[in-house]
């Protein structure tokens, strides 16, 4: 695998680990050796290898009967000090995310639960009553475990009626400070889509194009789909979109991954936070 190739694999699998998903038939993917390389594919690797390993064991994070009779509703304004992020809530519920490195801005509707790495919001999302459920449990347990300065933000749907055999639905916005894409030249975003079914076996990729945003923003967009096995056993179609943006430092990805079954409910929320998007000149 090169590291281009090993790169598209990573981030599937890690999309895949958070939901708690065992990508095709198989228990296990190879990865590539770190080494003192400092780009995104290695950074990845690092973390990855531990978050397939999860998806496999149940990894209680809380018990249900330390649950607090109440939640706190908001969470300030907090900032990582290692990370330079910031997540405020807003009043109708949603979550504005500023990346100071990165040099950008989105809103995360409600109600997606909006995450950060070592942050107050995670702290207390293992609280919550939905919390107790194993396969939010997994994931909650897969994120702590990623690089926050790689990793910038997670969003998990914990709605019980959206937990499609136990999948669960996530976004994740993950930052390369050395990419270019040169949007909106497609050209970057071609080699990735093609690399994607040789990166990851049983990926089908769906469509690749560039699109601009209402607000005059360019970013790609990659469609695909593979089959999966959740922690439980059941086997899905999972559906991942992938939307990227050039930044003034870097590149962001921001990665949904959710079941066939569900795309069609989850899209338009997915769709709609992507046009808040802003980059900070």
């Amino acid at each position: 695998m090169n590291r281009k190739h090993g790169l598209l694999a990573l981030l599937v699998l890690l999309t895949t680990a958070l939901a708690c998903v065992i990508p095709g038939t198989t228990t296990s993917a190879p990865l590539p050796t770190p080494t003192a390389d400092t780009r995104l594919e290695i950074m990845v690797a690092e973390t990855v290898s531990a978050a397939l390993q999860m998806t496999q064991q149940p990894m209680l994070i809380v018990e249900e009967t330390e649950a607090p009779e109440t939640v706190p509703t908001e969470i300030p304004a907090t900032a990582t000090p290692s990370a330079e992020t910031t997540l405020g809530k807003n009043e109708d519920g949603s979550n504005i995310f500023t990346d100071f490195l990165g040099g950008y801005q989105l809103t995360v509707p409600a109600p997606w639960l909006a995450l950060r790495i070592d942050s107050p919001e995670y702290d207390a999302a293992l609280t919550l009553p939905e919390a107790s459920n194993p396969a939010i449990q997994r994931s909650l347990s897969t994120i702590q475990a990623q690089d926050p300065d790689v990793f910038r933000l997670f969003a998990l749907d914990v709605n019980e009626e959206h937990l499609d055999g136990g999948f669960v639905t996530n976004i994740n916005l993950v930052w390369d400070q050395q990419e270019k894409l040169s949007l909106p030249n497609d050209a970057r975003l071609a080699e990735i889509a093609d690399a994607l079914p040789s990166a990851v076996e049983g990926t089908e990729v769906l469509y690749f194009e560039v699109r601009t945003s209402q607000s005059g923003v360019p970013y790609g967009v990659i469609t695909s789909q593979m089959r999966g096995v959740t922690q439980d056993g059941t086997n899905l179609v999972i559906r991942q979109k992938m939307v990227f943006f050039d930044l003034p430092v870097g590149a962001l990805s921001i990665t949904l991954s959710t079941t066939e079954t569900l795309l069609e409910t989850i899209e338009p929320s997915f769709d709609a936070m992507i046009e808040t998007l802003a980059v900070m000149e």
